[in-house]
């Protein structure tokens, strides 16, 4: 029979397992209340039967759950010989990964409950001053926290484990790959299809490269409505960049209903901002080249868009006196509608111009994808901000609203 921790003792090489519910939110959606609590009921009850059992298999002295939020929670194993904890810590962790966890979507499926179920689990061993039965939440231990952070970092459907835990793997080792590091420790993982290499693009896919910045990414030209709520956040300056502003421009004198980007672009006006349009002039050599590669008129497109800029300043007069429309000669290589960009907290929406074509002829620029940043992207932002802000200065512009 497992043993409790002793209260105000201390205890080296506890192993940490921490387990996550990956796909909680879609169940939880998905499903009526309590058949959302019986189904975390069931992985609770399996989580805890697979340890008690290899606790009892291997003669594991401690082995307790110590925290369970509905979702996860996280186990701690110590036994005086260290090899004993250590298998039960990853042999539990394993065997829930590539046995119970297939097993439990069967049960899950069989039982009507709805949604995916995946686990994200890590692995960290360190020392420990026990508080007391009963007090397991107010044990404070950079281990326990390191241990947190690596689960939330791991991919879904993966088993992580520290430097420290790989050390001391043994037989274990030769389950995981190398994939990175994480808080100053190297991380090794294991995968739930257990493919060469699949560990790897799994760390890859979910933490980048070395150095990676958060960009959200779309796969197309978000809608009208996306773009208004940018507006609405505006409140110096905005820059609406590219080489027709067909939508833009397509947008603003728009005879349906609800006109959200109008109705955005007013309020912005409204609010003593100023809307920079840069489009390329319609009869320069660039509008010419872009013409000829993507199969299009773009000095009759250009043409409209300058027409429909003109009604929407026709139309709405002083409240429209904002609004600042340029041509220029420099082919601009992307689209940008950036929103204070030279504020702390400014935003550039950007996509780059790419060539290529379709089953459906020409990919249209707004089906390339975009992405929205801010200063947090650190050098990127900083990069595409330079890219836009030469718009005002490169090649021949000239004002012409």
């Amino acid at each position: 029979m497992s043993e409790q921790f002793q209260s105000d003792r201390t205890y080296d090489n506890v192993y940490f397992v921490f387990i996550d519910t990956a796909g909680y939110s879609s169940i939880v959606l998905a499903n009526p209340r309590d058949q959302a609590a019986r189904a975390f009921d069931l992985l609770r009850e399996r989580v805890r039967s697979r340890m008690a059992q290899l606790a009892a298999q291997y003669r594991c002295s401690r082995s307790d759950l110590w925290s369970w939020r509905g979702d996860g929670g996280f186990f701690a194993i110590h036994d005086e010989s260290e090899s004993v904890a250590r298998d039960v810590a990853l042999e539990t962790a394993r065997t829930l990964l590539t046995l119970d966890l297939p097993h439990l979507r069967d049960e899950f499926a069989q039982t009507g409950v709805r949604g995916e179920l995946h686990l994200r689990m890590a692995v960290h061993k360190g020392t420990i001053q026990h508080t007391g039965e009963g007090k397991t939440g107010a044990i404070h231990s950079p281990d326990i926290n390191l241990a947190a952070h690596l689960e939330k970092a791991t991919p879904r459907d993966c088993l992580a484990v520290s430097e420290d835990v790989y050390r001391t793997a043994g037989p274990f080792a030769e389950l995981f790959e190398a994939v990175g590091s994480h808080e100053g420790k190297l991380v090794y993982l294991l995968s739930a299809d257990g493919s060469a290499g699949g560990a790897r693009k799994a760390w890859l896919a979910t933490r980048g490269l070395t150095d990676s910045t958060v960009v959200h990414a779309y796969p197309e030209r978000p809608s009208s409505w996306e773009k208004a709520r940018l507006l609405d956040a505006a409140t110096t300056e905005v820059l609406d960049m590219g080489t027709a502003l067909r939508a833009s421009s397509s947008r603003l004198v728009t005879t349906e209903r609800p006109a959200h980007f109008r109705d955005a672009v007013l309020g912005f006006l409204r609010r003593g901002g100023v809307y920079r349009c840069f489009l390329l002039d319609p009869v320069s050599d660039t509008a010419t080249t872009l013409a000829r590669q993507h199969r299009e008129d773009m000095t009759r497109k250009i043409k409209d868009s300058l027409e429909r800029f003109g009604r929407f300043k026709e139309r709405y007069g002083a409240e429209a006196e904002g609004l600042e429309v340029y041509q220029t000669d420099a082919f601009p290589g992307f689209s940008a509608l950036t929103v204070d960009m030279d504020d702390r907290s400014g935003l550039i929406l950007y996509s780059a111009y790419l060539t290529g074509t379709s089953p459906y002829g020409v990919i249209e620029r707004g089906d390339m994808p975009h992405y929205l940043i801010s200063p947090a992207a650190g050098r990127v932002f900083h990069r595409i901000r330079e890219l836009a802000q030469v718009r005002g200065t490169e090649g021949n512009v000239q004002r012409v609203l």
